[in-house]
């Protein structure tokens, strides 16, 4: 195992391994390669904090924004398993992942992540129906879209796809759901809890009553998604390019796009109301 605890190493990595971009700043942090043909990479202003970062197997890719935030990860991934993190998530303490069996997990930008949340898209034991023999519980790849708030000790499973603006609550297991924009969904199971709100991220534990009531209400729209055909990027459009048989710099190069598409809407399916029935997803060559 080559383990690098100061970022100028990592322009010397073994194995196949390569680490493309700027830099990042490193406290009381590790990357650590076990595989070989692995790719790290760094747009410019990352901060690891506290994190680690561990790449068990072959062929993974782990894409860091840039982001004024730091990196509080503790993150494990193992074949062909793609890891990308879009600009300004705010992370408040660690945040664990274990990532499985080629499949992969996605955030937009700007997301609120709390205490002690869980991320796993994988069981990750086998389990057969009795009668057929076949497997039943594939893993499946987690999509999160932009400005997501995760209450504490949320945990997000295999198969879940959160569009823009939505709440997850404290406590709640999300598991295999696809979760609209502007909604909010709690609980174990996780259940829709009510639609058509917007949240924001001031914290109010210190504030005075005076403070309360000049936020009693907020008339911008910032933070309210919609669905538009010409910026909508479908996530599961996003799964077929990350696929483990596409070239991991394909990947890369697919993952640097992503990264520059600044649309409001680009995490925004559309609702029952707004499907034709045609091809309404726009894709990223």
């Amino acid at each position: 195992m080559q383990s690098i605890k100061e970022a100028s190493f990592l322009n010397s990595l073994e194995n196949g391994n390569l680490f493309i971009g700027s830099l990042p700043e490193m406290i009381n942090s590790s990357v650590n390669f076990t595989g070989k043909n692995n790719v790290f990479f760094c747009e410019k202003n990352v901060k690891l904090v506290n994190a680690s970062i561990n790449f068990k197997a072959d062929n993974a890719v782990v894409y860091l924004s840039e982001s004024r935030h730091g990196y509080k990860i503790n993150l494990t991934v193992h074949n062909d398993n793609v890891f990308f993190m879009g600009k300004n998530n705010y992370i408040n303490n660690t945040l664990n992942i274990i990532l499985s069996e080629q499949k992969h997990l996605f955030f937009g930008n700007e997301c609120l992540i709390s205490h002690g949340i869980w991320i796993r898209n994988a069981d990750p034991h086998l389990i057969y129906d009795c009668e057929s023999k076949k497997r039943i519980n594939p893993t499946k790849s987690i999509y999160v879209g932009d400005h997501v708030w995760f209450g504490q000790s949320a945990m997000l499973l295999k198969g879940t796809q959160i569009d823009s603006g939505s709440i997850i609550g404290a406590m709640s297991v999300v598991s295999g759901k696809k979760i609209g924009h502007n909604e909010s969904w709690a609980g174990n199971p996780v259940k829709k809890v009510k639609e058509g709100i917007f949240w924001r991220d001031p914290c109010v534990h210190m504030w005075t009553q005076e403070k309360t009531d000049d936020n009693e209400t907020f008339n911008k729209k910032d933070y309210i998604y919609k669905y538009k055909s010409h910026e909508f990027i479908s996530f599961d459009e996003i799964d077929k390019k990350l696929d483990a048989s596409q070239p991991t710099e394909k990947k890369v190069d697919y993952l640097k796009k992503l990264s520059s598409n600044s649309d409001k809407n680009r995490f925004v399916s559309p609702g029952e109301n707004e499907k034709t029935g045609g091809f309404f997803s726009k894709i990223l060559g």
